[in-house]
C-alpha cells in the first residue's frame, strides 16, 4: 500500500466520523431540489477525502478536483464561486467542510464527501483571506472592502461579528484594508491592517470574537503576513522596505521587532517585481526561515531562534513561493517573470545552496507537498496544467490539463496552523 493511499484512507476515516449538518436556509436550492440534483451529480472520485486536492480554476470561477489515488482530474466540479483571484481555501478540523473566500466577497462552503456546494454567504465587497479557528466554530475572512474581519458560524454560515478595521492617525479615524489573516493557538486569530499599520490579535474563545491586542508595526505599508508552523511568531512584510516586523505571540506583552533582510556582505540588484511574494509561502525548515525577496534574485535565510540574518542564497530569478518539504531537508522555490516562471529551484537546507532546477510549466502559480513529502503538486497557469512531481526522483509522474489553474489546496491543510 502506497503512502498516498494510506494517508487517503486515514483522512477518509476521519471524515466519515464527522456529524452531518442540517441543510442551510442559505443553500442555493430547496431540500427537495438539492436531493434531486445530488442524485444526478457525478460520483466522487474513488479515493477518500484525504486524496482530494482542490484546484482553483480562475476564469471559470470554479474548483476542479484532483484525486491522488486514481490520479484523475475532474474539471469545474464546484461552480459559481465568484472571483477567484487570490482565492484561498480552508478546511474544518473534522474534514466535513471546505470553505472558499473570493475577491467578490462571497464565502462558499463545500461538502468534502459529496464535492457539492453546501451554502453561501455574502460577507463583503472584496475578501482577501480566510481562516478557521482551532475548534472549528468560527470561519473568518479578512476584507479589503469595506475593510475589516468578518466572523461566521461555521455550521450555519450566519454572521456572528463584523469588526471594522478602524484606526486613528493625526486625530482622524479611518478604515483600513485587512490582510494576513491566520488562526493562532489559544482560539485566536491574527491579522494586519494595511493602511493602519497595526497587528490585531483577536480572541475567539468566547461567544463573540473581540480584539484583545493592537500592536503598531515597526514600519508602514504592510502588505502581507504569515505565522510560523508552531504558531508562535507572526511576521509582517512591508512594501519598499528591507525590514519585516516580527511579533512573539507567546509573550505576555508582545512588542514588535524589526528584522533586517539586508545582506551585510553583498549588494544585490533590485528591480520592480512582476509578482509580489506571498508571506504565507515563506518556508520554515529546522531553525531557518526562507524568505523570497521582492524584486531581487535571492532568498534570505533568517535564524528562527534569534531572528538574525543568516545568509543569502542566489537563485535564478525573482522568487515568489518557497515551500519546505515535510522532512525539512529541501525548500522548493518558484519565480515570476517569463524567463524563469516555468522553473523550480530546489534548495538543500543543509548546504544552503540550490541543489537542482526543474522545468515544470510556464507561469507556476502555486505548489505544495503532499503530507508525507512523497510528491509535490504544481499548478502551471500559462501552460494550463497541474503537475504531480515525485519528490525523490524529481520526475513529473502525472500531468492533467486544467483551465487557468491557480491555488492548489489539499484537505491536509486542516491540520496545519495558519492554513
Amino acid at each position: 500500500m502506497t503512502l498516498l493511499r494510506t494517508h487517503a484512507i486515514a483522512l477518509g476515516a476521519l471524515a466519515a466520523l464527522a456529524c452531518r449538518q442540517p441543510t442551510l436556509a442559505s443553500e442555493p436550492a430547496p431540500a427537495a431540489s438539492v436531493s434531486a440534483a445530488a442524485s444526478a451529480a457525478p460520483a466522487p472520485p474513488p479515493g477518500g477525502v484525504g486524496s482530494r486536492v482542490f484546484v482553483v480554476e480562475r476564469e471559470t470561477e470554479s474548483l476542479g478536483v484532483y484525486d491522488l489515488v486514481s490520479r484523475t482530474y475532474e474539471p469545474g466540479r464546484i461552480r459559481g464561486l465568484g472571483n477567484l483571484r487570490h482565492a484561498v481555501m480552508a478546511f474544518s478540523p473534522d474534514l466535513r467542510w471546505g470553505y472558499v473566500a473570493t475577491r467578490s466577497g462571497k464565502l462558499s462552503r463545500v461538502d468534502l464527501a459529496t464535492l457539492e456546494r453546501a451554502g453561501d454567504a455574502e460577507v463583503s465587497a472584496n475578501s482577501i483571506d480566510i481562516a478557521i479557528g482551532q475548534d472549528g466554530r468560527f470561519v473568518a475572512t479578512a476584507e479589503y472592502q469595506p475593510g475589516g474581519v468578518t466572523f461566521l458560524d461555521a455550521s450555519t454560515l450566519e454572521v456572528v461579528e463584523r469588526i471594522p478595521a478602524e484606526y486613528e492617525r493625526d486625530g482622524a479615524r479611518a478604515i483600513s484594508r485587512a490582510t494576513g489573516l491566520v488562526d493562532a493557538p489559544g482560539q485566536r486569530f491574527v491579522c494586519v491592517l494595511i493602511e493602519g499599520a497595526e497587528i490585531w490579535v483577536i480572541d475567539a474563545s468566547g461567544p463573540k470574537p473581540v480584539v484583545e491586542r493592537r500592536v503598531r508595526t515597526s514600519t508602514d505599508e504592510p502588505y502581507d503576513a504569515m505565522i510560523t508552523p508552531d504558531g508562535r511568531w507572526y511576521v509582517v512584510g512591508h512594501l519598499g522596505s528591507e525590514h519585516v516586523t516580527v511579533l512573539d505571540l507567546a509573550a505576555s506583552d508582545p512588542r514588535p521587532r524589526e528584522v533586517s533582510l539586508r545582506d551585510p556582505s553583498r549588494e544585490f540588484a533590485r528591480a520592480a517585481p512582476v509578482k509580489l511574494p506571498h508571506l504565507a509561502s515563506w518556508a520554515v525548515a529546522g531553525s531557518g526561515v526562507f524568505v523570497p525577496l521582492v524584486g531581487e534574485a535571492r532568498m534570505v535565510v533568517l535564524d528562527r531562534d534569534g531572528w538574525g540574518f543568516r545568509r543569502s542564497i542566489p537563485v535564478r530569478g525573482h522568487p515568489v513561493y518557497a515551500v519546505a518539504a515535510p522532512s525539512g531537508r529541501e525548500v522548493w522555490v518558484s519565480f515570476s517573470g517569463a524567463e524563469h516562471d516555468a522553473w523550480i529551484d530546489v534548495i538543500d537546507t543543509t548546504t544552503l545552496t540550490v541543489a537542482r532546477s526543474l522545468r515544470v510549466g510556464e507561469r507556476i502559480y502555486h505548489l505544495d507537498f503532499t503530507p508525507r513529502g512523497s510528491h509535490v503538486l504544481v499548478s502551471a497557469n500559462q501552460a494550463g496544467r497541474l503537475a504531480l512531481v515525485d519528490a525523490r526522483t524529481y520526475a513529473v509522474v502525472d500531468e492533467e490539463p486544467v483551465h487557468s489553474p491557480s491555488g492548489v489546496f489539499g484537505a491536509w491543510r486542516a491540520f496545519r496552523i495558519g492554513l
